[in-house]
């Protein structure tokens, strides 16, 4: 087994820490942002607490777990609720023109640190919360007909693939194919998984 963070502990909601706590998170989390970037997910929490200047102890109190403080820094979904949240029929060329933003350049990076550490049990178990509470939630609700949850779940797997083909192998098909083209015809894939023809 892979060896991980010990079990999450409930990270304080911010809106109830004091001013003092909130710059000690706010730095936690710079510092975090900084070696998780040139580190990957070995950066430590004893590093990321040295740089920040605070005990480690107030690492896994702040964030609950290296994991959840890992996912944060690399987060991947900053507005990615405007599009989830628009109209169910045409959210599948919107979130490919979410990714493929070429205004968005800490997403290729952020994605890579992810994909480099998802092996890890931790991670992996923080990524499918985050894909059930962020995709899941937001959609399946609004969708008709069977296996809602499944259809969501292969819709992300589809824009996994194809960050994977253009950020990590650099597909020269893809990366040299218009951005524009990229959205139609693969928002449409994902739309067909999301609102089926006949349902």
């Amino acid at each position: 087994m892979t060896k991980t963070s010990p079990p999450a502990r409930p990270a304080p909601d911010e809106r109830h820490l004091r001013p003092a706590g909130r710059a000690t998170r706010a730095a936690i989390e710079e510092a975090a942002r900084r070696l998780f970037a040139e580190r990957g997910f070995d950066a430590s929490v004893r590093a990321i607490a040295g740089e920040a200047g605070v005990d480690p102890a107030l690492v896994i109190r702040h964030f609950g777990s290296k994991e959840a403080l890992f996912l944060r820094c690399v987060d991947t979904s900053s507005g990615l609720g405007a599009v989830l949240d628009g109209p169910l029929e045409t959210v599948g060329r919107r979130l490919v023109a979410y990714f493929l933003d070429p205004d968005r350049p800490l997403l290729r990076q952020r994605y890579l640190a992810l994909a480099q550490a998802a092996h890890l049990d931790g991670v992996r178990e923080e990524m499918n919360r985050h894909t059930a509470e962020t995709y899941v939630a937001a959609l399946a609700p609004r969708m008709t007909g069977p296996d809602r949850e499944l259809r969501v779940a292969l819709a992300v797997a589809q824009v996994s693939g194809l960050l994977s083909l253009v950020y990590r192998q650099e597909d020269p098909v893809l990366t040299a194919a218009d951005t524009t083209r990229l959205v139609e015809l693969y928002g449409d894939a994902i739309q067909q998984l999301l609102t089926p023809a006949g349902l």
